[in-house]
């Protein structure tokens, strides 16, 4: 991507370039090219996913990053891997989705919370008091009570973030 002028999304999209994609879903100068570049970047969808993978750091936050941009198509797959993906999928899933800040999610989210993995129990409890829905305020309470302790303390500022539960 040059330096001066906007970014080509068509150019970025036939080369698989979803970083580049990214910044160009960003570009605040055109709402147009912005918008373009976030339809390219959901036609990555799986590869963006797949992306959660990596450990390098740097593609790993651009792969969150896009999903975020992507929107509900990213929630909605993301979503079904909190219910049927790899443990370490569902733990990306669930952070990711805490960073959606999307309500939809919440419901899932609870649900997931009887997985026997903590360090899972942990980032969805962090995740729902990130999205501060008072739809999980049920599940939150509950959280206090885990076994783990990490999963309690999250629970403890997630509860303070999410207020109590709709009458």
């Amino acid at each position: 991507m040059a330096l001066f002028g906007p970014p080509n999304v068509a150019k970025l999209e036939a080369m698989g370039k979803i970083d580049g994609l990214v910044r160009a879903a960003r570009y605040k100068k055109d709402p147009a090219l912005a918008a373009d570049a976030r339809r390219a970047l959901t036609g990555f969808l799986d590869k963006i996913i797949q992306r959660l993978q990596t450990k390098n750091l740097t593609q790993l936050n651009t792969a969150r990053d896009a999903l975020v941009i992507i929107g509900e198509p990213a929630r909605d797959r993301l979503i079904y891997i909190i219910q049927q993906g790899h443990l370490h999928r569902r733990q990306d899933a669930a952070y990711v989705l805490g960073i959606m800040g999307d309500p939809v999610a919440v419901k899932p989210l609870c649900v997931a919370m009887h997985n026997p993995d903590p360090l899972l129990r942990m980032i969805i409890v962090d995740a729902l008091g990130k999205i501060g829905d008072p739809a999980a305020s049920e599940t939150l309470r509950k959280a206090l009570g885990d076994p783990d302790k990490a999963v309690v303390e999250a629970a403890r500022k997630a509860i303070k973030k999410v207020g109590p539960a709709p009458a």
